[in-house]
C-alpha cells in the first residue's frame, strides 16, 4: 500500500484521539497557539512533549505512520475535535444548543452568525511537534467537513450546504499549508456519514483536497462517544432541546447503516484511502467494498477500541487473514477501530504493540508464500 512516498506491506497506524500523558492538565498547559507557540514558553514545552510521548508510544509498539494523537487543551477531548476549529475561523459564536446528533447530544452546538472563514491554523503546530519526535510518514487528523456542518447552530447561511463550502475552503487552505510543511497524510474523521449522506457531502469533500498535494485518508466511525456504539433514536425516545441525551439509549435503538450508507457515493471521493472498523463488527462491513468495486487502498481497524481486554496478536493476525478475503494485501493498511481515548494509556499502548505484532505475523506469511 501506499504510504507517503513509500510501498508498505500491511502498513499499520493509529486513529484519532490518543490518553493524553497524565501530567498533561487540560487547564493548566493545554493552551494550544492561535498562531504560533512565540511567548508562552511553558505551553508550548507542555505540549510538544505531550506530542512527543506520544509519539514515542507508537514508535515503541512498532507502528509504520505516526499519527498526531490529537493534542487538545480544554476537558473534553471530544468537544475540542468541534470547537478547535470554530475558534479559528470567522463567523462563530461559541455558544448554542445541545448538538442534534445521537450520543453527541451533552456537546453544544456553536452558533453561525456570519461568514466563516479561517483565521489561524488549525494544526500547523501539531505537524511541527510530530516532525520533531519522529522520522516516520506522519498522519494529521482533521474532524470532517460534514460533522462540523451537521453540529452548527447554523443562522447565517441559507442552507448546510453553503455552511459546508465556506467550511471546505478554510480547511483547504490548512491542507496546503500543512503539505507544505512536509505532512504525509491528511486524515478527515467523517462519523456521521454512516448515519445517512445527502447530495452534498462528497462535492464538499473534493473541493477542500482540490490543488492540495498530500495523500488524503476518510475514517468513518460506527460511533465512539464515551465508547457508546452509534444508534437512531427510537420514536418514543426522550428528547431535551431538540437533542438525544447521552444514556437514553433504548435497548431497541437501530443502528446506523454503517459502510452501506457510504455506497456508492465515496466512490467519487477524490481521497486515496478509506478506513473503518473491523475489529468489533467483524468483516460483514467489507462486502460494500466488493459489491461496489472499491479499488483503493482501504485501511482496516482491526483493534477493538471499547473493549479494555489487549487482543493478542495471534487473535488480531485471524482479523487481518480474514479481511484478506475482501481487500488483497497490496492495498490493504491496519489500524484501530478508532481513537484509543477511552482506554487507560498502559492498555492503549499494549493495543498498539498487539496491532503491530499481528501484521508483522501476517506480513512474514505473505512473504514466504511469494517466496515459494
Amino acid at each position: 500500500m501506499r504510504v507517503g512516498s513509500q510501498d508498505v506491506l500491511l502498513p499499520t497506524t493509529m486513529v484519532g484521539n490518543y490518553p493524553n500523558p497524565r501530567w498533561y492538565d487540560g487547564r493548566a498547559f493545554a493552551v494550544y497557539p492561535m498562531g504560533e507557540f512565540v511567548y508562552d514558553a511553558v505551553s508550548r514545552e507542555a505540549f510538544e512533549d505531550a506530542v512527543a510521548a506520544i509519539v514515542q508510544d507508537q514508535e515503541n509498539a512498532g507502528l509504520d505512520v505516526i499519527s498526531d494523537g490529537r493534542v487538545y487543551g480544554g476537558d473534553s477531548p471530544y468537544g475540542q475535535i468541534l470547537y478547535h476549529y470554530v475558534a479559528r475561523m470567522s463567523g462563530y459564536k461559541l455558544a448554542g444548543p445541545p448538538i442534534g446528533l445521537p450520543i453527541y447530544s451533552t456537546l453544544y452546538a456553536p452558533t453561525c452568525v456570519g461568514e466563516v472563514r479561517r483565521e489561524y491554523p488549525f494544526h500547523l503546530a501539531t505537524l511541527r511537534a510530530v516532525r520533531r519526535a519522529t522520522k516516520k510518514p506522519v498522519k494529521i487528523s482533521y474532524v470532517g467537513i460534514q460533522v462540523l456542518a451537521a453540529a452548527t447552530n447554523n443562522q447565517y447561511y441559507k442552507e448546510t450546504k453553503e455552511l459546508a463550502l465556506a467550511i471546505a475552503k478554510a480547511f483547504n487552505e490548512d491542507f496546503k499549508e500543512l503539505a507544505d510543511n512536509g505532512c504525509d497524510i491528511i486524515q478527515l474523521d467523517e462519523f456521521v456519514w454512516p448515519y445517512g449522506m445527502g447530495d452534498w457531502e462528497i462535492e464538499v469533500l473534493n473541493k477542500a483536497v482540490e490543488g492540495v498535494d498530500c495523500q488524503f485518508w476518510v475514517h468513518t466511525c460506527w460511533g465512539n462517544y464515551s465508547g457508546t456504539p452509534g444508534y437512531f433514536p427510537d420514536e418514543e425516545g426522550d428528547r431535551e432541546f431538540g437533542a438525544w441525551v447521552l444514556d437514553r439509549r433504548p435497548s431497541s435503538a437501530p443502528a446506523p447503516e454503517r459502510a452501506y450508507a457510504l455506497f456508492p457515493k465515496v466512490l467519487d471521493a477524490n481521497i486515496q484511502v478509506l478506513n473503518y472498523e473491523v475489529g468489533r463488527t467483524g468483516p460483514d462491513d467489507l462486502k460494500p467494498l466488493v459489491d461496489h468495486g472499491w479499488s483503493k487502498d482501504f485501511v482496516a481497524g482491526v483493534i477493538d477500541v471499547k473493549s479494555t481486554i489487549t487482543e493478542t496478536a495471534d487473535e488480531v493476525a485471524d482479523r487481518i487473514r480474514s479481511i484478506l478475503e475482501y481487500v488483497p494485501a497490496e492495498r490493504l493498511g491496519l489500524t484501530t477501530d478508532c481513537g484509543l481515548i477511552n482506554l487507560p494509556r498502559m492498555i492503549a499502548a499494549s493495543k498498539l504493540r498487539a496491532l503491530a505484532d499481528g501484521a508483522a505475523i501476517v506480513r512474514k506469511e505473505l512473504v514466504e508464500k511469494q517466496q515459494v
